[in-house]
């Protein structure tokens, strides 16, 4: 099992904090968020970690290779063009053999201990119940995301996949949810996963400015 994390974004949401910094470089808690899961990633004994970059990604890959380039092999996928998550990640793990990837949403913070991904095959969906009925993105229904009745959860940016489930979309840029994992639970095939954790999508100043306090 490899693993690849999505780190190309803008983080416009974060206003003037990513103007000159990538938000995957934003510090919780005094460390930047790529590093809670490299760090967590090896503890759990992954090998090789495909990056994806574009905006100000020179400071992402310099970063992540001075820090842990000793310790796993990083393979940094920059893109010039934005090519979506889907193309992004399809991109990335290119070189990979058809086996199975862990996706990471870079912008996640988790108390979530890696090696759990472990013990599940493709193509699953790593998901937390709403606190608020029918305000997450999906419900659930024998173990498989489906997409009738409320939404009551949401997904966490965590995900198994596979390299031959992406090839299936020959386009080069494409968007992962819309049109690779939809269409698995279209067709009930994108198995979910409930994750009792604490978890927080830092994507906006009151959630970094929260975990900071």
């Amino acid at each position: 099992m490899k693993a690849m994390i999505l780190a190309a974004g803008f983080g416009k949401r974060l206003g003037e904090l990513t103007k000159n910094k990538p938000k995957p470089l934003l510090k919780v808690k005094g460390k930047p968020l790529i590093d809670y899961h490299i760090e967590k990633l090896i503890s759990a004994g992954f090998k090789t970690i495909a990056i994806n970059t574009h905006y100000l990604g020179n400071q992402i890959s310099d970063h992540v290779i001075n820090i842990f380039g000793q310790d796993v092999e990083i393979i940094i996928s920059h893109e010039n063009e934005l090519l979506g998550t889907g193309g992004g990640i399809k991109k990335a793990i290119s070189s990979f053999e058809d086996e199975e990837v862990v996706i990471i949403n870079s912008d996640i913070y988790s108390d979530l201990d890696y090696r759990h991904f472990s013990n599940f095959s493709p193509n699953t969906l790593f998901v937390v119940p709403t606190k608020q009925p029918d305000s997450g993105d999906f419900s659930i229904k024998d173990n498989l995301v489906s997409l009738e009745g409320e939404k009551n959860y949401t997904w966490t940016g965590f995900s198994i996949i596979t390299k031959e489930t992406l090839n299936q979309n020959e386009a080069s840029s494409f968007h992962y949810w819309h049109d690779c994992l939809k269409i698995l639970a279209d067709n009930k095939k994108l198995n979910a996963e409930i994750l009792d954790i604490n978890w927080y999508d830092v994507g906006n100043v009151e959630t970094l400015k929260k975990l900071n306090n």
